[in-house]
C-alpha cells in the first residue's frame, strides 16, 4: 500500500572551518504516514548533482579570510553553502517541490550573512582588531543578538519554562526550516501531523535520536524582541556578540565568556580573545532597555549544548563595561 504522505528531505551541505576543516553531508530522510501522526523513517544518500558546493565556499571563505585578516588575527571565519530539497507526495502524487540554496557565514556565533542564493556579503563588519585594553569601564553595554538569546535560554532554563507551549520561534536557518506553509492545504492532513514530519526531518544531528526525546522540536528560545522600545545605537558601546557559560563564581553568579566587539563612531573594531563578565541571566536580561537594530539572525545556544538559529535584535543595556567585566587579576 502506498503511504498516503511521503515528505523527503535532502541536505547537500559543505561547511568550512577554522577549526575543523572542510566537512560535507549529503543526506536523504523520507518520511511516511498512511495513517494520520504516524511517521516513519528511512534514510538514504542525497542523489549526487552536476554542481560542487565545496568550491563555492573554498572561494567564499579565501576571499572573505583575506578581506578580514587584520580583524581576525588568528581567528577564523565558518562558511557554509547547500541545498535543502523537500519533496512531498499524497495518495501518490507530488504536491509540493522546493528547493533553497543558501550561504551562512559566521564569526564564532556571530551570524554576518545568512541569505538564499550563494552571493557572499559585499563587506564585513569590522575596521580593525581591539583588545580589552580598548574597552573603557564606563562604555556602555549592548547585547548581540546570539547574546540576548543566550541569556534567554538561560533564564527558561533556570525558571522552568524551557521548552514550554508557545515558547519557541521559526528558525531562518534553511536546515532547520521545514515548509508547512500550503501543505495542510495540499495534503488535506491537519497542522499537527505534518508538524511531528518536521521534528523528524529539520535537523539531521537529532535523526538517530528517538523521536519524543525533546519536546520542543528544533525552535530555538523565545526572544523578547517584540516588545522592546525603538532607539538608536549608541555612539561607543561594548558590543556584546556572543555569551557562553563558563562556571559560577564564589558568590554562585555565573560566569560567561563573551566575545566582543567595540564600536565607536559607527565603526567597529572586533575583539581579540574573550572577555569574562559575570551575572544571572534574568538579572541582565533586566538591565535590557530598547532595540537598537533590526532583528537579524543568529546561533542561539541552550544550556545543554545544542544548537538553533533565531531571529534578534542588539539590544542596549544599563550597564557599563566596568561593572560587568570581571578584572582579569582581581
Amino acid at each position: 500500500m502506498t503511504p498516503a504522505v511521503t515528505v523527503t528531505r535532502s541536505h547537500d551541505i559543505v561547511r568550512l572551518d577554522a577549526g575543523a576543516g572542510e566537512t560535507r553531508t549529503r543526506l536523504a530522510m523520507t518520511a511516511a504516514s498512511d495513517e494520520p501522526g504516524t511517521w516513519r523513517l528511512s534514510s538514504t544518500g542525497a542523489a549526487r548533482t552536476a554542481e560542487e558546493p565545496g568550491r563555492r565556499a573554498r572561494a567564499v571563505h579565501r576571499a572573505l579570510r583575506d578581506r578580514a585578516a587584520p580583524a581576525l588575527g588568528e581567528d577564523g571565519l565558518l562558511v557554509e553553502t547547500g541545498r535543502v530539497t523537500t519533496d512531498v507526495t499524497c495518495d501518490g502524487s507530488r504536491v509540493a517541490l522546493s528547493t533553497r540554496t543558501y550561504l551562512l557565514v559566521r564569526d564564532r556565533d556571530r551570524v554576518l550573512h545568512l541569505k538564499d542564493g550563494t552571493g557572499p556579503p559585499r563587506s564585513l563588519p569590522w575596521a580593525a582588531a581591539a583588545a580589552p585594553g580598548d574597552i573603557r569601564p564606563g562604555d556602555p553595554v549592548v547585547l548581540g543578538p546570539a547574546a540576548l538569546l543566550a541569556l534567554t535560554a538561560a533564564a527558561q532554563e533556570e525558571d522552568g519554562t524551557a521548552g514550554g507551549p508557545g515558547s519557541g520561534c521559526s528558525s531562518p536557518y534553511p536546515p532547520h526550516d521545514f515548509p508547512l506553509r500550503g501543505l495542510v492545504t495540499a495534503t488535506g492532513r491537519r497542522h499537527a501531523d505534518l508538524c511531528r514530519a518536521c521534528e523528524l526531518l529539520a535537523e539531521p544531528d537529532r535523526w538517530l535520536v528517538p523521536h519524543g526525546t525533546f519536546g520542543t522540536g528544533t525552535r530555538p528560545p523565545a526572544t523578547p524582541g517584540g516588545h522592546f522600545p525603538r532607539t538608536a545605537f549608541p555612539g561607543r558601546a561594548l558590543l556584546l556578540d556572543s555569551l557562553t557559560p563558563c562556571g559560577r563564581s564564589a558568590d554562585g553568579r555565573p560566569d560567561w565568556l563573551a566575545a566582543y566587539c567595540l564600536v565607536d563612531g559607527g565603526e567597529e573594531a572586533r575583539g581579540s580573545g574573550l572577555l569574562r563578565v559575570r551575572g544571572a541571566p534574568a538579572a541582565l536580561l533586566r538591565e535590557a532597555g530598547a532595540a537598537c537594530s533590526p532583528a537579524r539572525p543568529a546561533l542561539a545556544r541552550d544550556p545543554i549544548g545544542r544548537e538553533s538559529y533565531a531571529q534578534a535584535p542588539c539590544v542596549t543595556t544599563a550597564l557599563t563595561a566596568g561593572r560587568l567585566i570581571v578584572p582579569a587579576h582581581p
